[in-house]
């Protein structure tokens, strides 16, 4: 079959473009079974579907969607297929997560949850075959006006997925810069992490289980970009880089036997990696270390099951300035019923802690999740009827509702505060020229708005210019706000 997958448009967006991974696997998965394949990335190619559906005739369409960001593209997209009489099938975390909303639509006619590799394998195989959907494991669809919702399906083993074909994408695109590189991609070696965060959708997603894929497939993918196309940097997008020490020690060796000028950074938690293992990853490439704390309360802390040792954060952040890393350490700002005084402690926390960046988020209730079911049962937030109202809260950008009891201005000073930190710290880049973040941000920016052409640069150039204005007035214009949580 032909079989086209999309990842739909996000629109203006302040962070820099990821490479549509999930997509990719899907893609490369159903080609080694002779599937023709099609990724359509929306957010990266200027071609119009028209153009698309005309040059490439798809018998179905898949549509990737992972948060509310894409769902206006999605669903016009959807609306369009259908009209011309195609199959839609929707995956990825939103359609996964909150598939009451998604399958009662009838531009949408089944639902991949959970990984998609085998999934669409077995569904095309079914479609092929006259349309009985009722084995295949981890797919919501209708019949004869019923919604069927078949069992999930076990989890993937890693080790069995082909090597990904870079060819469904042009890459450089996806190439961009970040802390002093100037050919980054996010790639990744793991899925899932085995926390129970109150406010993550790992829970119910990845059942809270971390499943690694083979150190010497990451390496080879790692050694094939590098040669074909120039990659320099890589950011592991996973949730939580290795677990096992025995995992970190294989990766470093593999990248220094094959002599790879690789540097590299990873998402990870503080406790799990002890001061032999940042020295063996630095002298091995890594250069970032991303730790979420989330919060400087300890009631909080315990409250969001995050639970981390205290003691150790700052001993940890001071010995990796002192290798030489990049450290970066994120927060939440306006947790359910957070108080003034238990974000004066986070606030408290940022300003005693050597980070060299600190991106804060604003909370956003995600379903399935345990601090989005309390705000449900106390009536502090009402479901969504609708993907149309759904597509109305972008995630952890821009306050939406406050469930805190900080009032709205003091979340927006504080957050905006600390981009503003960020961008005007010197040396947030460690061992970098000074000033040289705010340098890439700057021509990050520029390339992620000029991608899709002149029109779209000046649209989204305003929207950018409206976005510093933003920044800079609530990290500037509440001077008693700053002073209350001691912002310096």
């Amino acid at each position: 079959m032909n079989v086209l997958l999309i990842n739909p448009s996000v629109g203006y967006y302040t962070r820099t473009m990821t490479t549509p991974l999930g997509l990719l696997s899907i893609g490369t998965y159903l080609k080694q079974y002779g599937h023709r394949v099609r990724l359509y990335d929306r957010c990266v190619e200027r071609v119009k579907l028209d153009a698309v559906m005309k040059e490439f005739r798809p018998d179905i369409a898949g549509i990737s969607v992972m948060s509310s960001r894409g769902l206006k593209d999605a669903i016009a997209i959807s609306k369009e297929m259908k009209a011309r009489g195609m199959t839609v099938v929707w995956g990825g975390q939103l359609p996964s997560m909150q598939t009451e909303l998604v399958i009662p639509n009838d531009y949408v006619d089944i639902v991949s949850f959970g990984e998609g590799e085998e999934t669409w394998k077995e569904l095309l195989d079914r479609l092929s075959d006259g349309g009985d959907l009722s084995g295949v494991l981890g797919v919501v669809y209708k019949k004869d006006g019923e919604v069927i919702r078949n069992p999930c399906r076990p989890f993937t083993d890693l080790a069995t997925l082909p090597d990904l074909d870079w060819s469904f994408i042009d890459v450089r695109k996806y190439m961009q810069h970040y802390l002093g590189y100037k050919k980054m991609m996010y790639l990744y070696s793991s899925k899932g992490c085995p926390g129970h965060c109150a406010f993550c959708q790992n829970v119910v997603f990845h059942k809270s289980t971390h499943r690694k894929r083979p150190n010497d497939t990451v390496v080879k993918e790692i050694r094939y970009l590098m040669e074909n196309y120039g990659l320099d940097s890589v950011y592991f997008s996973d949730e939580l880089w290795c677990t096992r020490r025995s995992d970190v020690q294989e990766f470093c060796r593999l990248i220094k036997e094959q002599q790879l000028p690789l540097h590299w950074g990873v998402d990870t938690r503080i406790g799990v990696l002890n001061e032999e293992d940042y020295r063996m990853m630095y002298d091995a490439g890594c250069r970032w270390v991303f730790f979420g704390i989330e919060s400087g309360s300890r009631e909080m802390q315990k409250r969001i099951h995050k639970n981390i040792n205290y003691d150790k954060i700052k001993p940890t952040v001071e010995l990796l300035n002192r290798i030489g890393y990049t450290t970066i350490g994120s927060f939440i700002v306006g947790l359910p019923d957070e108080t003034e005084e238990q974000l004066r402690d986070t606030t408290r926390m940022i300003n005693e802690l050597p980070f060299g960046l600190t991106p804060l988020f604003h909370y956003t209730p995600l379903p399935g999740t345990e601090l989005y079911r309390y705000l449900v049962e106390q009536g502090k937030y009402r479901e969504p009827n609708s993907l149309e109202e759904l597509s109305r809260d972008i995630a952890t950008e821009s306050l939406g509702t406050n469930y805190s009891r900080v009032p709205d201005r003091d979340l927006k000073v504080i957050k905006n505060w600390y981009i503003w930190k960020s961008f005007t710290n010197k040396n947030a880049i460690n061992n970098a020229k000074p000033f040289e973040f705010a340098k890439e941000t700057i021509l990050s920016g520029l390339s992620t708005i000029s991608m899709k052409g002149i029109a779209s640069f000046f649209v989204n150039g305003f929207a950018a210019l409206h976005e510093f204005l933003y920044v800079f007035h609530y990290a500037h214009m509440f001077p008693r706000i700053k002073e209350k949580y001691g912002l310096r």
